[in-house]
């Protein structure tokens, strides 16, 4: 008999050829504090927020976000807007949003001369007088002096004392003294002079507003020591 050695073959795969897993690289494993920050500065902004939010509500209620005009009308300038809001159209009062209110300029009247304020804004004052340009003060009094709403209500208690000189040679000189009180109880003097108009009413604008000089208070009383016997 003949043997007939068979062959060994392998069975045949049925099917697709099944794809090669690859393994995933392992998440790197966060350190614990890191939420606890992430949770912190969400929680700091969320503060930064709130007291924003209530910053605005403060400055509401206390009416420092009043924008409150220099030329009002004699009749609305002891009204309290943060107690009568039904006043504030009226007498030209508007409200401002939170981030500009800072910026808003505050307005005190002073009791003479007749329609002179002071004016802060932007860390300045000015007094500004009727027909003249604003004139800045400066030294302790622009810290001193307050301007709440409290304060606003109510007139600066000043003094004010003009002169009109004649000297021998018929020079005339115009000049006047302010006395401003502070809550702080200093009271602070500025000296000024209203120079001789120039040109013709025709010529001359009063739009333009007369250019009242401030001078030393030792000037003025110089100036006064000029006057005619």
């Amino acid at each position: 008999t003949t043997c007939v050695k068979a062959s060994a073959k392998l069975p045949r795969q049925l099917g697709p050829k099944p794809r090669p897993v690859r393994e995933r690289p392992k998440a790197a494993r966060r350190p614990p504090c890191e939420g606890i920050f992430r949770r912190m500065n969400f929680l700091k902004i969320l503060s930064v927020f709130s007291l924003a939010a209530l910053a605005a509500c403060s400055s509401s209620s206390k009416g420092e976000d009043l924008e409150i005009p220099a030329n009002m009308p004699e009749i609305c300038r002891d009204i309290d807007f943060v107690e009568r809001p039904d006043m504030r159209e009226i007498c030209g009062v508007r409200k401002v949003r939170y981030q500009a209110y800072r910026n808003i300029p505050q307005v005190r009247y002073l009791v003479a001369p007749k329609e002179a304020t002071l004016v802060k804004e932007k860390g300045k004052l000015e007094l500004r007088l009727e027909n003249s340009k604003p004139i800045e003060l400066k030294g302790p009094v622009v810290r001193e002096l307050s301007f709440t709403p409290e304060a606003r209500n109510q007139k600066v208690k000043n003094t004010y004392d003009y002169k009109e000189i004649f000297e021998e040679d018929g020079t005339r000189h115009r000049v006047f003294k302010l006395g401003i009180p502070t809550e702080y109880g200093h009271v602070f003097d500025f000296c000024f002079e209203i120079p001789e108009a120039k040109g013709s009413d025709r010529t001359r604008s009063q739009a333009m507003g007369t250019e009242v000089e401030e001078i030393t208070c030792d000037e003025y009383a110089a100036i006064l020591a000029k006057k005619k016997k």
